[in-house]
C-alpha cells in the first residue's frame, strides 16, 4: 500500500450525479478526474455483454422507457437496446464504455470490469484481447482494464485464459479463506467494503503486494474512514466531491 493520496475510482462512472453505468456517467467520471472507472457486466439471452449492475431492469429503467422490467438474462441485446435508464441514456456495451474511458489528451482511464454474471467472463476476455495488444498488458499498473469479481471462478478462468489481465477480488468482509484465495490467484488488487475493513486488511494487502481498494464512499464519514485506514484506491459515486474533500484534507 502506498502512503500517497489514494486514487479515485468512479463507481459506475459518476453514479451520484448521472445515471449509473451509462456513457454519460462514464464521461462525467473521466471529466471530473477519476483515475479509474468501474462498470458491471451481465450477459443477454443471446450472449452479448450488458453494462448494468442489477440482474433485472426494474430499478434503473426510467419511467417512460419502452421496456421497464424483466431479467437481463431473459432479454436479447436488441431488446435491451430499447431500454432507457435515465436522461434518455441507453444500456451500453463494454466496447462503448472503453471508448468513453479516454481523457481529452488521449490517455486511457483504466477500467475495473466487474463480472456480475459468471457466464460473461469468456466474452469479456475475448473483447479485451481483441481490443488491446500484448504490449498494453505488460505493466499491471498501466493496464487498460482489470477483471473484478466477488467470486473466485471468473478470476480463475481469466488467469487460465488470459494471465496478462490483472485480477481484483473484492468482498464485503474478509476471511482467512478469502485471503488464501487472493494469494492463490495472485491478484493485483483487493477490495473491501469500507464499513467492514480493518487495519489487519491493510496489512494483509501489503503482505501480498496487492493494491487495496476500499468501497464505496458516499458520505464524508465513509471517505474519512477509508483515508484513516489507508488504501491505494477509493471507490466513490461522486468523483468531484471526493477530490474536493481530499483537497480540504491536504490543505488542513
Amino acid at each position: 500500500m502506498t502512503t500517497q493520496q489514494p486514487e479515485i475510482v468512479g463507481h459506475r462512472g459518476a453514479a451520484a450525479v448521472e445515471p449509473e453505468n451509462t456513457i454519460l456517467s462514464f464521461r462525467r467520471g473521466v471529466a471530473e478526474g477519476s483515475q479509474w472507472l468501474e462498470c458491471d457486466v451481465h450477459l443477454s439471452a443471446d450472449g452479448k455483454d450488458v453494462i448494468i449492475h442489477d440482474a433485472t431492469l426494474d430499478r434503473t429503467a426510467q419511467e417512460d422507457s419502452p421496456l421497464r422490467t424483466g431479467a437481463v438474462a431473459d432479454l436479447t441485446r436488441a431488446q435491451l437496446d430499447r431500454v432507457l435508464v435515465g436522461k434518455g441514456e441507453h444500456i451500453p456495451t463494454l466496447a462503448q464504455v472503453l471508448d468513453a474511458a479516454v481523457r481529452e489528451d488521449g490517455t486511457r482511464v483504466p477500467l475495473l470490469v466487474e463480472i456480475k454474471a459468471p457466464a460473461a467472463v469468456d466474452l469479456v476476455i475475448d473483447l479485451l484481447q481483441e481490443r488491446f495488444d500484448e504490449a498494453d498488458w505488460q505493466d499491471p499498473a498501466t493496464a487498460p482494464a482489470c477483471m473484478l469479481s466477488f467470486h473466485e471462478e471468473p478470476l480463475r478462468r481469466t488467469a487460465e485464459r488470459a494471465p496478462q489481465i490483472p485480477l481484483m477480488r473484492t468482498t464485503t468482509a474478509t476471511s482467512p479463506e478469502w485471503w488464501d484465495s487472493c494469494r492463490d490467484l495472485e491478484v493485483a488488487h483487493v477490495g473491501v467494503r469500507i464499513a467492514d475493513a480493518r487495519l489487519a486488511d491493510v496489512e494483509r494487502a501489503a503482505e501480498l503486494g496487492a493494491r487495496l481498494n476500499l468501497w464505496t464512499a458516499r458520505a464524508e464519514e465513509e471517505l474519512d474512514r477509508a483515508l484513516e485506514l489507508g488504501c491505494d484506491t477509493i471507490t466513490v459515486d461522486d468523483p468531484a466531491w471526493a477530490f474536493a474533500r481530499l483537497g480540504q484534507r491536504v490543505g488542513a
